[in-house]
Order: C-alpha cells, then structure tokens, then sequence
C-alpha cells in the first residue's frame, strides 16, 4: 500500500498529466530529445540551451541528477528500498511542486512561439523518461508502458522495433548522474523555500485558515544569512504555494513571536541533582539567545556552579508566545510568522478562489475536455457574492475557461447548491459551441 501510494499512483498521475496535455497541445518530442532522455547523449548546443531554462526546470532536472546518483549507489549495495525512498521524495517534488508550479505553463493557448510553454513540456518529457530509466528494475511493467509510448509510440501489445532507440526500458543503459545539471546550490535554495512552505502550510493546518483564503503577509528570518537570502530570491514562490500576498524577509521575528524556557524537571533531577534549584533560575534568565538551538533539536553546554552541563531539547520545555493576529512557528533554523488579519478585501477573494473550484469540479463533472469552453451561471441572495464576480470576474473567466458569467434571479433546476466563502450559492454551467 505504502509503495502504491507514494511511487505508484503519484508516478502515473504525472505521466498522465504529460500525456494528456501533450496530445491537447500537438507536443511531439524532436527526435534529439527522445534519443536523449533514452540513451543520455546529450550534444553541446543542448547543454547550452538549458542554462536558458526556468530556474525551475534547472532546478528538477539538477535533482533527477541527484536520484540518478542515490539510484546507482543504492543498488550497487543491493539497498533497493533505500533507493525506492529517495524515488518517492522526487516524484513527490514533481508532482506537488514542480508540475503544480507550472501548471499554468502547460494551461496556457497553444503559440509555435512560445518557447517557455515548449521548455516546460521538454523538460517534463525528459524528467519522465529518465524516470523510467531510473525505476525500471524495481517497476518493470509499469515503466515499459510509460517508456514505450513516451519514446516509441507504441503499447506494449504492439512493439514494432522499427527505431533505433531501445525498443524497451530495460535495454537501456541505467542512467548515470550528468555533472552538468546537477546545481547543488539551486537545489539548497529549491529546500529552503520549500521548508518555509511546509512552515506556512502547517501553520495554515493548525490555526484552520484554508489555503484557498488569502492572507496578507508572511514574515521569515533564519539563523544563516545565506538561508535567509535563498529564500529571498524566492519570495514569489512561496507567496504563490501559500496564497499569501506579501513574503518579506526580517533579521528577527522578536517583535511577532517569543520563547520561554524553563526546565524539564522530570529528565533534569536525575541527571543534574544538587544543581537543579540553581537550574529553575538559571534556565529561564539565559533566554533564547542562549537556547534557541535547543527548538532546533540541537544540544546546548552552559556552566553553571563550576559544572559543566549539556541540556538536550528533552531537558527543557519552550513555550511561544505570539503577538496578536500573528501566528508563528519554526524549524532547522528557520522562523515564520504569518498575519490571520482577513479584510473584507481578502475573504471576497478568498470567496473567488472557493468559486473556480467549484466550477472546475462541474466541467469535470460534464466530462468536459481540458479546451472546451463554459458560459458559468449562478444565484445568490448574498451581495457579496454579486461583489466578488465584479471584482475577480475575469480572473475567474480566465482560469475556467468561460466566455460569460451571468447572475440570475432564480437558479435552474439542475444548478448544484456550493458555498463560496461563507455565502450560499446556486451554480451551474454550459458547454459554449
């Protein structure tokens, strides 16, 4: 169950996604690119034109270098689960953060000229590939269908060995990391931002603030400068991935967020003895100048009393104390706090967000193809509702596809009750042409 969850289904959902896009879109892969992402040959002019990609792109094709590395490692040792693990991590990066992020890269109208749309689906196209590549001596079936309609174009039942590219997975040579895409430092700036993400999204969990509201302002500090300035330079991604609308870097967080210390009594007495009456005053006075590695599961040495003693996290119990309409937390060095203050402004928006997808979920229902387009209708006795379409009506337009979005006074029998925000709606939608 585990491996089906974690490589199996999520690996075909990212296949699946290519494929249909790709057929959607008329994307056929040069034969360059099919020899390439097949045998690993890669000419000079190739190389020079991915250092012209998205950094997102760089920064996937850099990591499949890094699983290519653990793959050949892993299995030289006959550790198989090992690298089956490592595996899972990447195709959860491609999923829930590389094709998430390019979605739009993919959504946009076919244009010849449109060289960023064709790096996403060339990038995507090789990723896959090497992926069976990689997968293929622990997933034989499933890698052979993906490899022989994304090389060959054949099914399985229907091998024709009219290429000279390998007519199966399994006779190709196992993929070796490519030094040349293999960017360590993309890669810790890719990590650092994705660790405020997860910051953000547990803070969202936690304080029951869904994603789809917007929120005003995220602020992070970290205790290295080199992390602070990685995440930086990815502000707007991590204002993307958590729908917030400001991400602004801080020396400290001392005016949001705040820590006590006191001692664990339970794990001190028995190490620490006489000395644990001077701990109850010495532990909270020293503060988190002194102890904050201690919330990053690190130890701590202090004296005390002529002795020397290590306090392990275990040792000490740390209460947050956060400024009002701000919540907070942090890990590995890294601090984030997040305004909860909601405007009328922000909840219409969020309202906006509730909205798209709803109707999303009615074209899917339609078993409406990914091109086709809508008119949207709706009812609601709620004003606001009425605001928010006049307001983000051709933001929503544009996300589902819809040429009209029209309010009635009365809902049509077959309209399905939704709730956008906080305000009841009757929603429906036509198929245009």
């Amino acid at each position: 169950d585990e491996t089906r969850r974690r490589i199996l289904i999520p690996l075909w959902n990212c296949y699946k996604f290519f494929v249909d896009y790709a057929v959607a879109d008329g994307f056929a892969p040069s034969a360059e690119l099919r020899a390439c992402a097949a045998t690993g040959v890669r000419s000079a002019a190739a190389i020079a034109g991915l250092t012209e990609r998205p950094e997102i792109d760089r920064w996937i094709l850099s990591n499949l270098q890094s699983l290519a590395a653990a793959g050949r490692r892993e299995l030289a040792d006959f550790n198989a689960p090992g690298f089956c693990a490592a595996a899972a991590e990447f195709i959860d990066d491609l999923s829930n953060w590389y094709i998430r992020r390019n979605r739009r890269r993919f959504w946009r109208a076919r244009d010849a000229a449109d060289g960023d749309k064709l790096a996403a689906y060339e990038t995507l196209y090789e990723v896959l590939v090497v992926l069976c590549r990689l997968l293929a001596p622990c997933i034989p079936f499933l890698t052979e269908r993906m490899y022989l309609n994304l090389v060959l174009g054949q099914n399985p039942e229907d091998v024709q060995g009219d290429s000279d590219l390998p007519g199966s997975v399994h006779l190709c040579d196992y993929p070796d990391a490519d030094h040349a895409l293999l960017d360590a430092a993309l890669n810790q700036r890719m990590a650092a931002a994705q660790k405020v993400v997860r910051l953000g999204h547990k803070l969202r969990e936690e304080h029951n603030l869904r994603v789809r509201q917007p929120l005003s302002e995220l602020r992070f500090a970290a205790a290295s400068s080199e992390t602070a300035a990685a995440v930086e330079t990815l502000a707007d991604v991590i204002a993307e991935e958590l729908n917030i609308q400001r991400v602004l870097r801080a020396d400290n967080l001392d005016a949001l967020v705040s820590y006590a210390y006191k001692p664990n009594l339970k794990t001190l007495g028995p190490k620490c003895g006489r000395l644990l009456n001077a701990l109850k005053t010495s532990i909270p006075e020293l503060g988190d100048g002194i102890l904050a590695p201690l919330r990053r599961g690190q130890s701590v040495t202090i004296e005390l009393q002529g002795s020397t003693i290590e306090l392990l996290p275990e040792d000490v119990l740390i209460s947050t104390m956060q400024a009002a309409s701000w919540i907070s937390a942090d890990d590995a060095g890294i601090q984030v706090a997040i305004s909860t203050v909601l405007t009328p402004e922000l909840l219409r928006e969020g309202m906006s967000r509730d909205f798209v997808r709803h109707v999303q979920q009615l074209r899917k229902d339609a078993g409406l193809n990914i091109q086709d387009r809508i008119r949207i209708f709706l009812s609601s006795d709620d004003p606001q509702v009425g605001t928010m379409i006049g307001e983000w009506g051709p933001w929503i337009s544009a996300e589902t596809l819809a040429d009209s979005i029209e309010l009635c006074a009365t809902a049509a029998a077959d309209a399905r009750s939704v709730t956008a925000g906080e305000s009841a709606v009757q929603l429906w939608i036509a198929a245009n042409g």
